[in-house]
């Protein structure tokens, strides 16, 4: 049976992908912070066909994430699958940003998959071992309003890039998955709202595209560095620069 780990499991793209690899026979080990959201994606991924294993932690919790790692290694001793799915955003004019917020971008979105990756390098073992971490759109374009959530993502791609040269002809493999907006209820808007906005031609990415897509690459012999995927570049509304 195959071993994945995936954060950001509770909810929105993780809680998707944790099902569906337990459609595929996966033995999932589901992160996220809120323990009663976890058992509602546990139950799926086991109506699925799958198993599954709660690790409830607050990546932006250095000790928490740290005690992650090793829950980790007792669970399993070789994982095929790291998804580091988990992320938060900070939309705010500079003036308005709290050192706070800064520091809870770059924990979550940069720090914590660092420590993830540095941890449990020794369990991802296998030849096809996969690194699979989801970026954004707003990691390669600049947009105001949005620079510390930018910042942090545009460091997650420098980071997943710069393994991927590191660990060349070797494994784990590394992929990096630069997103466009998804349907779910990232951020500050609700799911209701951006399908509303959708109905009108806003460019979104339906959940089920995006996790089908990620299923192609985990299963990919040769997966590459990076992906783009942009929901205007495939018939998906219209997208308009923030």
């Amino acid at each position: 049976m195959k071993t994945a780990l995936v954060t950001g499991a509770s909810s929105g793209i993780g809680q998707a992908l944790s099902v569906a690899l337990g459609k595929e026979g996966y033995l999932v080990g589901l992160v996220a912070r809120r323990k009663d959201k976890l058992k509602q994606t546990k139950k799926m991924v086991e109506e699925a066909g799958g198993k599954a294993e709660i690790f409830s932690c607050d990546l932006g919790d250095d000790v928490q994430t740290d005690s992650l790692v090793d829950r980790v290694k007792q669970w399993t001793h070789n994982l095929d699958l790291l998804a580091n799915v988990a992320g938060v955003q900070v939309y705010k004019p500079i003036s308005e940003v709290k050192t706070g917020d800064w520091d809870l971008a770059f924990d979550i979105n940069v720090t914590a998959t660092f420590k993830l990756i540095r941890g449990l390098l020794p369990i991802l073992k296998s030849d096809k071992s996969l690194v699979l971490s989801v970026g954004s759109g707003m990691g390669v374009i600049p947009a105001r309003g949005r620079s510390v959530y930018c910042a942090s993502k545009f460091a997650l791609r420098g980071l997943i890039l710069s393994l991927a040269e590191e660990f060349e002809g070797g494994h784990p493999h590394f992929s990096l998955i630069t997103l466009g907006s998804t349907l779910t209820g990232f951020g500050d808007e609700t799911v209701e709202e951006r399908k509303k906005e959708f109905e009108k031609g806003a460019a979104y990415f339906p959940v089920e595209w995006v996790v089908g897509r990620l299923l192609e690459v985990i299963e990919s012999n040769h997966p590459e560095a990076e992906y783009v995927w942009y929901p205007g570049e495939h018939g998906f509304g219209v997208w308009k620069k923030p």
